[in-house]
């Protein structure tokens, strides 16, 4: 019997008094199905072809169940995380490690390496929403050797990168804001939330 896998389910905070408003978003909801992080350990994830974990997920909930997360990728499935890792509950992935910020010229982001999550984006657009910097990312996760960089601070922090050696999956890692929220913003940024969606079904061949 062959199982039909969905795109992506979407582990949130359903309790937190901030839920992330883009998974309600008309364009995207399609794609995706959230529910509750808490959820995790009773779940089965064999119909779906991969994870995304926001930042404002319980972190210590996640470290005392990452054997759940570890079984999905050794499925050779995708996890998606935006946030800053405090728990060392993601495979390959380093703790979080702020930049040391002296002014808004160092909050600019260059694309490293063309990518089909940030086709279309225009880097100026990632460093400024409504003329403010540091939206993006103000720090990085050290990644694993061999992993493709895609984005990076100007003193060449690796914000945002894929590693596909660790693990049978594939982590991708985003060390800023949920890039979901990216669909509300009128700007070439706007792609990030759809074409990070597909990008995760292609990944584990969905």
């Amino acid at each position: 019997m062959t199982v039909s896998l969905k795109p992506v389910l979407v582990l949130d905070d359903q309790t937190s008094a901030a839920p992330v408003q883009a998974h309600e978003d008309p364009a995207l909801r399609e794609g995706m199905e959230a529910v509750d992080v808490y959820d995790l350990p009773s779940l089965d994830l064999e119909p779906y072809a991969a994870l995304m974990v926001g930042g404002m997920v319980d972190q210590e909930f996640l470290w005392q169940h990452r054997d759940v997360l570890e079984s999905f990728l050794a499925r050779e499935r995708a996890v998606v995380f935006c946030g800053q890792l405090l728990r060392s509950w993601l495979p390959g992935c380093g703790r979080f490690v702020p930049a040391k910020i002296t002014s808004m010229r160092d909050y600019a982001v260059q694309l490293v390496e063309p990518d089909p999550v940030f086709a279309g984006v225009d880097p100026h657009d990632l460093t400024f929403r409504r003329g403010v910097a540091g939206f993006f990312a103000r720090g990085h996760h050290p990644p694993p050797p061999d992993a493709k960089v895609l984005a990076a601070l100007a003193g060449g922090q690796p914000t945002t990168w894929i590693d596909r050696k660790t693990m049978p999956g594939t982590v991708f890692v985003h060390a800023g804001n949920d890039l979901l929220g990216y669909a509300q913003v009128d700007s070439t940024a706007a792609r990030l939330a759809s074409q990070l969606l597909e990008w995760a079904r292609a990944e584990s061949g969905v």
